[in-house]
C-alpha cells in the first residue's frame, strides 16, 4: 500500500478506488497507470486503470495460487463488479492479458461525481495523491512535489484530465503469473 504524504485515509481511498485488482488477495504490480477524463458536466467521467506486471507478493506457492485464483475471479466474476459499484464506479470493461512477459490488467470505469468519489484526497479544491519512498512517479500531468521523505502529485479540481503513472522501486516477485495465465488460457480455449 502507498505511504501517504497527508494521511493514511487519503492514500488508502485513492488506492481502493483506482487500484482495482488490489482489492483482494496480496497482488502487486510493477507499474500502475491511472487516466481520468472529466465529462463536459465537470463532475462525471471515465477512469482507466492499467496495472503492468501483476504478481503475488507472497513467497508461499499455495498463497500465490490463491492470489492467482482471486485475480481470475476479479476478471471473470460478478462479485468484483458489485464491489466496484459500491465504491461509486461502474466497470464498463476489464481485460487481463499477457504482454511483453508480464500480466496486464486494464479496466475502464465510469463515475458520476468526482468530488464525491475522491472526497478523501481533496484538499482546498486540489486533488492530492501522496507517495512514500517505495514508489516513484514516472509520469504525470499534475504538479509533482517532493519532500524529504515523501512526495505528492496535485491537480486543480477543475482539471479536465488527470494522468499518473507510478513504479514500485523494489519490485521482486517469485510468482510467474504471466506463465500461469497463458496456461489457463490454453486450458480454457479462450
Amino acid at each position: 500500500m502507498k505511504t501517504p504524504a497527508f494521511s493514511n485515509k487519503a492514500t488508502h481511498s485513492f488506492g481502493v478506488i483506482l487500484a482495482a485488482v488490489l482489492l483482494a488477495g496480496c497482488l502487486m504490480s510493477e507499474y500502475d497507470e491511472y487516466h481520468i477524463i472529466i465529462n463536459t458536466d465537470g463532475k462525471s467521467g471515465t477512469i482507466t486503470t492499467t496495472m503492468y506486471n501483476l504478481e503475488s507478493d507472497q513467497s508461499d506457492t499455495v498463497k500465490q495460487r490463491e492470489d492467482f485464483e482471486t485475480l481470475l475471479q476479479n476478471w471473470k466474476g460478478d462479485q468484483y463488479l458489485l464491489e466496484k459499484m459500491k465504491e461509486g464506479v461502474y466497470v464498463k470493461d476489464r481485460k487481463l492479458t499477457a504482454e511483453k512477459g508480464g500480466l496486464v490488467w486494464k479496466e475502464v470505469a465510469i463515475f458520476a461525481d468526482i468530488p464525491q468519489l475522491f472526497h478523501d484526497v481533496i484538499v482546498n479544491d486540489t486533488l492530492r495523491i501522496g507517495f512514500g519512498n517505495d514508489e516513484t512517479v514516472v509520469a504525470t500531468n499534475g504538479e509533482l512535489i517532493r519532500t524529504k521523505d515523501s512526495s505528492f502529485v496535485q491537480w486543480p479540481l477543475q482539471a479536465k484530465e488527470f494522468f499518473l503513472k507510478t513504479k514500485k522501486n523494489d519490485f521482486h516477485a517469485t510468482s510467474n503469473f504471466a506463465a500461469k495465465f497463458k496456461a489457463y488460457i490454453k486450458d480454457h480455449h479462450e
